[in-house]
Parts: structure tokens; C-alpha cells; sequence
């Protein structure tokens, strides 16, 4: 699969931009990193009892368990392959990351490079809510699977 920056070479996640420089975000891109390992329960640490966590417009998955269960419901039909950050900024617990997800349909063995924007809350060393915004529609489309129901 060819990377995101060979059709946007705006795209480069090895700039300075995309290092993290706090505590906070380094929390956050180890967690993105661990994303790949399909494995709810490897994620389950980082996340505070009442952590949030939403896909736009997909509704809200509310508390760590719910959160879990939602990753794993995710996993069972996509494989996070690799995320490409590039462009990361926080202030005062909020990460802000841009960044390009490699995904894999399982069920129809589709890969794609989806571009997201996403926000993480942190507090305490712990994730307590965590949105990304991406297009649903073109996810679905060029994965030919259905997410909303």
C-alpha cells in the first residue's frame, strides 16, 4: 500500500511538527501505535474508568468498559494496520493530531488511507475522552463496509 504522502506530499509525518514534546503527547502516540495490536485489553490502561470515546457521527461510547467494547466490536471488522501522524499540537490535556490511518476491511480484505483529525483528552496520565473526525461515507465506500446502522 502505497503511503498517504505519495499522492499529498504535504503529508510528511517526519517533520518537527509531528514529534511530541509533552508528557501528554507521548501518551497519545504510543497509544496510537498500540492501536495496531487489535487487542482491546492492550488498550485498556490508558483509559480513565470514565473515559469517552466517539467516531464522528457515530454515537459515543461512554465509560473504559463501553470504550472497550467498542474498539473490540471495531477490530472484528477492521485491522488498524498503521497510523502516520502528522501535525500534533496540546494545551492544557487537550492533544490535537492529524494524522492518516491505514485500515483493512477484514471482510472484504480492502485497505485504505484515511485521513482524520482527531482530539484526545488526557488527565492524569489517562485517556479520558478521545474524538476523531474523518468522512464516514468515503471509509464505507472504499472499504465497501457499512458502519452506520
Amino acid at each position: 500500500m502505497s503511503s498517504y504522502r505519495d499522492a499529498h506530499p504535504w503529508a510528511n509525518e517526519k517533520t518537527e511538527a509531528a514529534a511530541a514534546v509533552s508528557d501528554d503527547e507521548r501518551l497519545v502516540l504510543a497509544f496510537f501505535a498500540d492501536l495496531s495490536s487489535g487487542d482491546p485489553e492492550k488498550l485498556a490502561p490508558y483509559f480513565a474508568p470514565d473515559a469517552m470515546y466517539q467516531n464522528m457521527p457515530l454515537p459515543p461510547a461512554h465509560g473504559a468498559e463501553a470504550v472497550l467494547a467498542t474498539l473490540g466490536a471495531l477490530f472484528s471488522v477492521m485491522s488498524m494496520d498503521s497510523i502516520e501522524t502528522l501535525y500534533l499540537a496540546s494545551r492544557d490535556g487537550f492533544v490535537f493530531t492529524e494524522r492518516v490511518d491505514y485500515l483493512t476491511a477484514l471482510p472484504t480484505g480492502k485497505s485504505f488511507a484515511l485521513p482524520v483529525t482527531g482530539v484526545t483528552r488526557v488527565v492524569d496520565g489517562k485517556i479520558t475522552a478521545w474524538r476523531d473526525y474523518f468522512d464516514l461515507r468515503e471509509f464505507e465506500e472504499a472499504v465497501d463496509l457499512p458502519l452506520r446502522q
